[in-house]
């Protein structure tokens, strides 16, 4: 691949990462899962399809893909729980193997930490995805945590936002 052309449509892209082709690649996949709340699809399809860049990209992460889940935190809206990623993290699109590249924790063994951050049943589900917009915004305009996607805690079905482990304090 040459740096800043895409090898699929052969147009100038932001370093790997071409958005057109991407977002065709996040789309013909939207069938393939769903976390089971059109909004939280419907949240995650529209960062998947307005990344600019890898990291900008969210996705919905089935609950068993984490190992060594703890709880670390308790605050006044939810809990933060310690998780290991079993899998990596969405890096760019294979055009031979026709599927999603992951950098994987073997590549980086920081990359395979991650905080759970479950909110609280009683916390309004509007409120919960105007949080996510929120840190989402954050990430990509000042860099901060970064935030890889939402599971779902399979005992008490509250939505987690996964992000980055932040091993020296708290965010």
């Amino acid at each position: 691949m040459v740096y800043g052309i895409c090898p699929e449509c052969n147009q100038k892209c932001n370093g790997y990462w071409c958005k057109p082709c991407n977002s065709k690649h996040f789309q013909n996949d939207f069938n393939n899962w769903t976390s089971g709340n059109d909004k939280i699809d419907k949240f995650i399809q529209n960062a998947q399809l307005n990344a600019n860049y890898y990291d900008e990209i969210i996705e919905w992460i089935p609950y068993d893909k984490f190992k060594d889940v703890k709880q670390i935190g308790k605050g006044g809206f939810g809990t933060i729980h310690y998780a290991r990623r079993i899998d990596g993290f969405i890096r760019e699109w294979d055009i031979e193997n026709q599927q999603w590249k992951r950098h994987r924790k073997d590549e980086d063994e920081e990359i395979g930490e991650v905080a759970l951050k479950k909110f609280d049943d009683f916390v309004n589900s509007d409120d919960v995805l105007n949080e996510m917009e929120i840190h989402l915004k954050i990430f990509i305009n000042y860099a901060s945590i970064r935030f890889y996607g939402i599971t779902q805690d399979p005992e008490t079905h509250s939505y987690m936002m996964v992000l980055a482990y932040a091993k020296d304090g708290n965010i």
